[in-house]
């Protein structure tokens, strides 16, 4: 999502592009649709807020299937024909090559280090810019992503009842929830995670959906349990999952309460150093909420 709207990150992080390089533990982004132009499936990356055709070898073998393999800027030619290797291809059919044309001066000389034996043919170029059909997008995620969740939603928790400093011990278990790196934490996710039911936003907005602006939500909340709700991109054309994270049960008596900021991008763009501003919500807390659904769900 943050791809999609051309959301930057802080100036002092590594740029990634997530359509060529793993990020956060998981795969890489994959977008795909049937070019109808080449007549070949291709894949595509958000780019500037517009969506094209990844720089990327294009491999049919004679079974029909087809191979993608990206090529990432300041790729080594040993890197790009080892990832050519692990895609495994048998008898090939056909090879297309997808690029911006004004890149010709570095792709050229990296594809025939890489495969002596290749030759180019045409100029090149990124094909079609529409896809009737549309596109299938596949993306990984690994507990790492919703530790990352389990952390926005006790840290909201934290900032909003400053009764509490994180540091008591029925919040022992998220705490090692979201530091465990050891790759187990997958079996844990429904522990601390999941998926609310009824929406978050729309009851504090009074029906009112947005128009035209994105936003994250994050409220908190004191009942018979310590309670965080996640929403992040809200937008017109996404419905995005409200996920609700748990910290701990309430073994205090602490009187029921309940609190919420949106964090709104500007919409004409950022502002200096800020990309939006946050407004608190009028929230009341649910006596008798719908259970939730599991985050991490088998699919028959």
């Amino acid at each position: 999502m943050r791809r999609c709207f051309g959301v930057q990150g802080r100036s002092t992080h590594e740029k990634v592009n997530p359509h060529y390089r793993r990020s956060a533990g998981g795969g890489r982004l994959q977008l795909k649709a049937f070019d109808t132009e080449m007549g070949v499936e291709v894949e595509l990356q958000c780019f500037d807020g517009q969506v094209r055709q990844s720089r990327q070898i294009v491999i049919v073998d004679t079974s029909g299937k087809t191979h993608h393999l990206p090529i990432p800027e300041n790729i080594s030619p040993e890197q790009l024909r080892m990832a050519f290797l692990r895609l495994n291809v048998g008898d090939i059919a056909d090879v297309r090559l997808i690029y911006d044309p004004k890149e010709l001066c570095w792709i050229e000389p990296l594809v025939k280090a890489a495969f002596p034996a290749v030759s180019f043919f045409g100029e090149g170029g990124l094909g079609a810019k529409n896809y009737a059909d549309g596109a299938v997008g596949k993306i990984e995620l690994t507990d790492r992503y919703f530790r990352g969740i389990a952390k926005i939603g006790f840290h909201c928790f934290l900032t909003q009842f400053p009764a509490y400093d994180g540091s008591e011990p029925y919040f022992a278990d998220i705490r090692e929830f979201i530091i465990d790196d050891s790759g187990r934490g997958m079996d844990r996710i429904n522990q601390f995670i999941g998926e609310r039911t009824i929406p978050l936003l729309g009851p504090m907005m009074e029906g009112f959906r947005p128009d035209g602006w994105r936003a994250h939500v994050l409220c908190a909340e004191i009942g018979a349990e310590y309670l965080a709700h996640v929403q992040l991109f809200v937008c017109s054309d996404y419905r995005a999952p409200v996920h609700t994270v748990r910290p701990g049960t309430n073994t205090c008596g602490i009187e029921v309460g309940a609190t919420g900021h949106v964090y709104k991008y500007f919409e004409e763009g950022p502002k200096g150093r800020f990309a939006g501003e946050a407004r608190p919500l009028k929230v009341s807390h649910i006596a008798l909420a719908p259970p939730l659904k599991p985050t991490v769900r088998c699919v028959p």
